[in-house]
């Protein structure tokens, strides 16, 4: 399975943390880019990379945790 940017980095980042984290921080998106860091989240869920935990526009926060299959991506897990 071939990997976006976005991808690769939130699944870097969630390897650093112990697999839990918020996705709008990994990617440095402000509040305007709310609905793109959801629909990421929503394709990673779709590929069982990710599992969507928990949202909230009003504190730009979409909490994922990784997957077993997702921490197959990661390097230096």
């Amino acid at each position: 399975m071939k990997l976006t940017g976005e991808e690769s980095i939130i699944l870097q980042h969630l390897a650093k943390v112990d697999g839990t984290g918020n996705i709008m921080e990994f990617l440095n998106f402000v509040h305007s880019r709310f609905d793109e860091g959801f629909v990421i989240a929503n394709n990673m869920q779709n590929k069982d990379l990710i599992k969507l935990l928990y949202s909230n526009f009003n504190k730009n926060l979409i909490i994922v945790e990784i997957t077993l299959l997702g921490s197959k991506f990661t390097v230096d897990s």
